[in-house]
């Protein structure tokens, strides 16, 4: 590997970079001054971003300010990141040049140089990729484990009762045993020894031998095959000798270091009562960094909004809880969906029931959505309930050796695609969005109208709308209904009591025409059904084994993709 070249003269304001330049080795990544100035004892906490993820490496960095953390820095892998980092005042080092198109795995080996740097000159280092969040300080958990070498976070979905936990640690069985969970090195801690240089220089070196793998991949054979860990010492249970012994490795508890589906979907931490340190945004399905930032946002863990995001324009509309199906209150059914079963009912299997459970509630979303462009507000999402997970491939919404039992609440990114829902204009926010810190306070003083849509109550004028605390409509209002009563409303918030068939649509065909075309792509594909689902559904081709959700799924109409639907919608795969 590489050295790390510690000249001070060298941090000088780099050259302009000519079209086409090279990655340069010019530049060093960073000195021992820099780390002495910012370390706090000798610990540092740094990621590294190139411009196009700072807006993750500055949400990244304020969640750590926020709890009063200071020993961070981030490394910069091209001079547009170091630039906006200096400007935010985040302390930054410059790793070197990238050509734009360079690749993921390529661009990952500055990462490596990054731990590598730090702990050659002298400093324990906390690094994580840009997506990671912090909801508290993680140092203090961390400097409780001196003995040590290396800290590192895993991919694990479930702790399996035969490998509990040892000394606040995942079980060592997960690093020398049959893993069924990757180690993840976006989020590692190394303390600075002989042993651990020497241990991030080979992987350095093996990594950049081959650009073809990713550097995570890498480190797991550095750990289980190059030089594979030994036993743990009965006196230190909770750590595995690794690298032929050298270097004492500890799992990071998945209940403090989560992942993105124990935080965000399993939601372990909160319902086992316990304080998450931190949040990183993986097993995001099919959305990438929009996904991504909604999640954190319902999570308040978004710091990068600002005033305007929190007063939009018109102010907003909120809505009760959803109506479920009846079915769903049948319990044998839903145990029995929650022990495996096939959930059949009615001639309806679980993939079909999943449907029409989702379908029921994106009926109710629609009328929201629609009275929120009426009246011109900002509609504040609702959640939503389902019974099959989502992922990447075919698992009949499971993850093998786990299951969610039962119906959960999904993310929204489950079930709505974020980006669309931008492209599109659709006025909305996340459901906690009134809890949120910046404004619950303001919320909870403002002045509130409930909204009530009951069969044959009459409509009442603006008059006698503009005074009242809770206004009735007819079930089935008309938009000038809607609008002569709401429109000009001066409550800051207007509550739905029910959205189940609320309102008969827009007045001119033309404008409902508008409003179908902008919200028809929003809804999310689900995967996937197994072929041999799709063949007892009579599914042909397979694959693909995707189902797009349908706005319109009650109503004859046309889908997205130029398909017929008549009386009743037909779950079909794909495209």
């Amino acid at each position: 590997a590489q050295p790390i070249v510690t000249d001070e003269s060298m941090l000088a304001e780099e050259p302009p970079l000519a079209p086409g330049d090279v990655a340069s080795v010019h530049v060093p990544p960073l000195t021992r001054s820099f780390c002495e100035r910012y370390a706090k004892g000798k610990a540092l906490i740094t990621t590294a971003a190139d411009q196009r993820y700072m807006t993750w490496a500055r949400n990244w960095a304020k969640s750590l300010q926020a709890h009063g953390v200071t020993n961070l820095f981030i490394g910069a892998m091209d001079a547009d990141a170091l630039r906006l980092s200096h400007a935010e005042g985040i302390p930054s080092v410059l790793l070197g040049r990238m050509r734009a198109g360079t690749t993921w795995h390529s661009a990952n080996r500055y990462k490596i140089r990054l731990v590598q740097g730090v702990v050659e000159l002298g400093f324990d280092v906390l690094f994580t990729d840009a997506d990671v969040t912090f909801v508290r300080d993680p140092m203090p958990f961390l400097l409780s484990y001196p003995e040590a070498g290396v800290l590192i976070s895993t991919d694990l979905l479930v702790r399996e009762k035969p490998y509990p936990m040892v000394n606040g640690l995942e079980n060592t069985y997960e690093t020398v045993g049959q893993y069924r969970a990757d180690l993840n090195v976006g989020l590692m801690f190394v303390r600075s020894t002989a042993h651990t240089v020497r241990m991030m220089n080979h992987w350095a070196d093996v990594a950049n031998a081959d650009m073809s793998k990713s550097m995570q991949t890498f480190f797991v054979k550095l750990v289980r095959e190059y030089a594979a860990c030994l036993p743990p010492d009965p006196k230190l249970p909770h750590l595995a000798p690794c690298y032929n012994g050298t270097v004492n490795i500890g799992l990071l508890p998945m209940d403090r270091f989560c992942g993105g589906y124990i935080y965000f979907v399993e939601r372990l931490p909160q319902r086992m009562g316990i304080e998450a340190i931190s949040t990183h945004a993986t097993y995001q399905v099919h959305q990438g960094l929009d996904g991504k930032r909604e999640r954190l946002r319902h999570a308040h863990l978004w710091y990068l909004d600002g005033a305007e995001y929190y007063a939009p324009a018109g102010g907003v509309l909120s809505m009760a809880p959803m109506a479920l199906p009846a079915w769903m209150a049948d319990e044998a059914l839903v145990r029995r969906y929650g022990e495996g079963g096939d959930l059949r009912d009615a001639h309806k299997n679980r993939t079909l029931m999943h449907f029409e459970l989702v379908h029921f509630q994106l009926r109710q979303l629609r009328n929201a959505l629609a009275l929120g462009a009426m009246l011109g507000r900002t509609l504040v999402m609702p959640d939503f309930t389902v019974l099959l997970d989502n992922t990447w491939y075919p698992m009949n919404g499971a993850w093998p050796g786990f299951r969610k039992l039962g119906p959960f609440v999904a993310p929204l990114d489950h079930v709505l695609h974020m980006t669309q829902l931008q492209n599109n204009n659709v006025a909305y926010r996340g459901s906690t969005f009134l809890d949120h810190p910046c404004i619950r306070d303001g919320y909870a003083t403002a002045q509130r109208l409930a909204v009530a849509f009951e069969p044959g109550a009459p409509a009442p004028t603006a008059e006698q709308a503009r005074t009242a605390s809770r206004v009735v409509l007819p079930k089935g209002a008309t938009q000038a209904q809607v609008v002569a009563a709401l429109q000009h409303h001066p409550a800051k918030v207007i509550h739905l009591e029910s959205t189940l068939d609320i309102i008969s649509g827009f007045d001119d065909p033309a404008e409902q025409e508008r409003f179908a075309s902008r919200i028809n792509r929003t809804p999310m594909l689900w995967c996937c059904i197994t072929k041999n689902v799709a063949n007892d559904m009579f599914q042909q081709p397979f694959p693909p084994g995707h189902i797009y959700y349908d706005f319109w799924y009650d109503r004859p109409h046309t889908d997205r993709f130029g398909r017929r639907h008549t009386d009743t919608w037909q779950l079909r795969v794909g495209p």
